[in-house]
């Protein structure tokens, strides 16, 4: 059954920070790439269809190369001859024999690259993955040409029959791998498939010495609930995959010693009083990431389906392959993603360069991501940036606190993109958003936030792209000159050289992100009724648990079973229900009936987050129900037992300022913006080393040594600020000589210019608790004026004490520097940090 993507936007309105909804499922429609000196000038028969054309357009042109397939299926090669160069038609014809284009995913064509058949990127299992996702990008496109506009639709079929714990998992222990096969992965793989070998080593590298290491490896090549049907097996049997003897033989004794280690694993049975629906595991489900998407003009897009390595690969299919290698800290998220921590994904500005040349070819473009920023308190931290470094750029998104910035770079703004087009306070949050920047010669810089205009008018006139700079490299989660990190979860970014519309882009939001799996659980058995589903959309949520969304009700046949009581609906993992996180344990529903008419019955908007237990590719789900139909499992919930009251301990009157609250609190105190100079930069390297509870018994040295280095930039870009006569920041030692030398100040004018101002301003007056002004100005007149030579560290020098008392003549700066220090002795003290 095919449910159009309009419907299953009505269904699955997204969670907060978990996608987009509404929306129609409009057709796929996206441009062939360029062709290279490389490609096969076809002079053979005329295509017969449009659709003969799309084929040849999409992927015929991309795979007829020799580097790629042409060398094996072209003319009066290997079948099927898909690449075939003298009939277009008859590899048309080849290529429908291993492809589908409802799931271009699930192609024979893909399976087989992903496996490892002649991928043109790299030996290796993350290259392979990569050329995978590359032909089904390009399939996906045939498709989108092909299939009479519905191929934003979703194609359901019948899932794997299957009773909830009658398959193995992987136990924590490498014991029973030890025993039965990783001897003969060690005898006869070890040449390759080791982190060490000789020659070029290719993963997974399950031959390692390290027993542990590589029982990790083996797990997704070894299929324990079908020894057959493994990948190890499958390799030596069907692709001859380095055999060490005689290839069917060889299979058979690697079959045959997964067999003897699944036997040795126990299968987890779940509770017989529950009802049970049928058992999945997610990639028995149907995947949903790529229907939907209006990507006529992609020039750069990113999925980041590997899922490991330290490359980000570039599948718009356009030439050159705009890869980004990943530097520093940048981990994988599952479910397609990476998480930037200190660390940044760039590309060489040689495959950058197509950025430029296809946009200014075509006067505009649209740059589309969905991010979730790691803090709403990031400043000038750079997302998505094709530049030079921190003040050169083309293009740049950036967060600029809870707000996002756009910079462009054409005749009329900088060459640094400014004046900056910021979206509304408070529109950026830290959860999952879809973020859009177009810009056209009509219209200008546009910003649209989860397939919303942001409402923001540009503030300059739009004019060419002639300007931009064509040796600068794309890069994100900072730049290239490393000093504008960004923090959080970058999961898709893509590049086009047109500029969307508003329905486009909502089309896109709609369409959602990453990984996603519609998991159809059977309750056929229960209900009487044939190709009857249970389903949810299910995603991974992050390296740690996966998201179930929104349950509904299906029938494949489009038959309707007799009104149906649904009860307490629960989730179980593996064999056993999971304890927490039962969102619909309180359901009252019915499915069927009269009132169902084919297609899903939603029957909760809620979701829920479940914690990954043993592997993506192993954990196992199923259903039960407290009620279905005549199907009863009543569940008695544990009564709690009861916590005697204690009385609480007494809690303090005051505490002290968070890491947020002292950032804004020095800002108001000294007058400069949080915006300032490097007050960003140092905030955000000190950050997490300011409190995060305003409780005293959680205050550390540590605590104290970031107020302090916060405080001192502060005072600096105040003091600086004034010495230039700087617009923007009231002065607050009005009329104070900075040429003077520090020396020839005398006390009282340090005391009245200086010191004074400083307590009026950092202490206040009239509080009802505060230090005495006498006493803080004792401490600072010592700072400054001190002309004893008792040094806290280190023996007596002959200099005096006081930073404005020098024995003589002070150094020059010395004026400016003994200001600024008495300024953050002030500012960071326990008057800014209590509260």
């Amino acid at each position: 059954m095919r449910i159009p993507t309009m419907a299953l936007s009505l269904l699955f309105v997204a969670l907060t920070g978990c996608g987009g909804s509404g929306g129609s499922g409009a057709p796929v429609t996206q441009n062939p790439p360029p062709n290279n000196d490389d490609d096969v000038n076809y002079t053979g028969p005329v295509a017969r269809t449009s659709d003969v054309v799309a084929f040849k357009l999409n992927v015929w042109d991309n795979l007829v190369r020799a580097d790629r397939c042409g060398a094996c299926h072209g003319t009066g090669g290997q079948a099927p001859s898909f690449v075939r160069d003298d009939d277009i038609n008859l590899a048309y014809t080849a290529a429908n024999s291993v492809v589908n284009l409802r799931q271009p995913g699930n192609s024979q064509m893909v399976s087989k690259i992903r496996g490892g058949h002649h991928c043109w990127i790299g030996n290796d299992t993350i290259a392979a993955q990569a050329c995978a996702d590359q032909i089904t990008v390009w399939i996906d496109n045939w498709a989108g040409q092909s299939i009479d506009g519905n191929a934003g639709e979703v194609e359901f079929v019948p899932p794997p029959i299957r009773d909830p714990g009658s398959s193995r998992t992987f136990p924590a222990s490498s014991a029973l791998f030890e025993q039965h096969l990783h001897p003969i992965l060690a005898t006869h793989c070890s040449e390759c498939h080791v982190p060490n070998a000789a020659g070029t080593p290719i993963s997974p590298y399950f031959a390692a010495s390290d027993v542990d290491n590589a029982y990790k490896a083996v797990q997704n090549s070894v299929n324990l609930d079908n020894p057959d049907g493994s990948r190890l097996v499958a390799r030596l049997r069907e692709d001859s995959h380095n055999c060490w003897s005689v290839c069917g033989d060889d299979a058979i004794v690697l079959r045959d010693a997964i067999t003897a280690m699944a036997e040795g694993i126990p299968v987890s049975e779940p509770d017989s009083a529950l009802v049970l629906s049928k058992a999945l595991r997610l990639d028995d489900g149907i995947l949903a990431a790529s229907g939907g998407r209006h990507d006529a003009n992609v020039i750069a897009r990113y999925e980041f389906r590997s899922g490991t390595g330290n490359t980000a690969f570039d599948n718009s299919g356009v030439e050159p392959q705009l890869n980004l290698t990943l530097s520093g800290d940048v981990e994988w998220v599952g479910g397609w993603g990476i998480r930037i921590n200190s660390g940044k994904a760039q590309g060489n500005t040689a495959a950058s360069r197509k950025l430029t040349d296809l946009i200014t070819g075509s006067g505009e473009f649209t740059l589309e991501a969905w991010v979730i920023p790691a803090t709403t308190g990031q400043e000038n931290a750079h997302i998505v940036s094709y530049a030079a470094g921190a003040d050169a750029r083309n293009l740049t998104l950036s967060q600029q606190q809870s707000s996002y910035g756009f910079a462009l770079r054409h005749n009329n703004t900088s060459a640094n993109g400014e004046p900056l087009l910021d979206s509304p306070a408070e529109s950026l949050q830290a959860s999952l958003q879809h973020v859009v920047l177009t810009f056209d010669a009509v219209n200008g810089r546009r910003l649209y936030i989860n397939g919303q205009d942001s409402g923001i008018t540009d503030p300059v006139a739009p004019s060419a792209l002639e300007s931009w700079n064509d040796t600068y490299a794309l890069v994100l989660g900072n730049e290239a000159s490393g000093n504008r990190l960004w923090q959080g979860v970058i999961r898709f970014v893509a590049v086009h050289n047109r500029a969307l519309n508003a329905s486009q882009i909502a089309q896109n939001f709609a369409a959602g992100v990453g990984e996603r799996f519609y998991l159809l659980f059977s309750i056929s058995e229960l209900i009487n009724t044939p190709e009857s589903y249970i389903g949810f959309e299910v995603s991974r949520f992050d390296n740690y648990a996966y998201l179930f969304a929104e349950p509904f009700f299906i029938n494949l046949d489009n038959t309707a079973p007799q009104a149906t009581t649904l009860q307490g609906l629960r989730v179980g993992i593996n064999g056993r229900e999971i304890t927490v996180g039962q969102t619909w344990s309180q359901l009252d529903t019915e499915i069927g009936g009269p009132g169902y008419l084919g297609g899903i019955q939603p029957l909760s908007r809620l979701g829920t987050i479940i914690a990954l237990d043993v592997g993506q590719e192993q954990d196992e789900f199923f259903l039960s129900f407290a009620r279905l139909g005549s199907h009863t499992n009543v569940y008695t919930e544990p009564t709690p037992i009861p916590i005697p009251k204690v009385p609480a301990a007494p809690q303090p009157d005051i505490g002290v300022r968070t890491f947020d609250e002292i950032n804004a609190t020095m800002s108001a105190l000294t007058g400069v913006p949080a915006t300032w100079g490097d007050v960003p930069e140092t905030f955000s390297l000190v950050r997490q080393q300011l409190p995060i509870s305003d409780g005293f018994g959680g205050f550390l040295t540590a605590h104290q040594i970031g107020v302090a280095q916060l405080a001192i930039e502060y005072c600096n870009a105040l003091v600086e600020a004034e010495m230039t006569g700087s617009a923007g920041i009231a002065p607050l030692f009005t009329g104070f000589d900075y040429n003077a030398n520090a020396q020839s100040i005398s006390d009282q004018d340090w005391q009245d210019q200086i010191i004074t101002p400083l307590l009026a301003r950092m202490l206040g007056t009239g509080l009802d608790s505060q230090p005495a002004h006498a006493s803080v100005r004792t401490e600072l007149t010592q700072l400054l004026l001190s002309t004893g030579d008792v040094k806290p560290v280190g023996a007596p020098d002959g200099v005096p004490d006081g930073l404005a008392r020098c024995n003589g003549a002070c150094p020059a700066g010395q004026t400016a520097t003994a200001v600024k220090a008495a300024c953050a002795a002030a500012l960071g003290g326990a008057t800014m940090l209590i509260k």
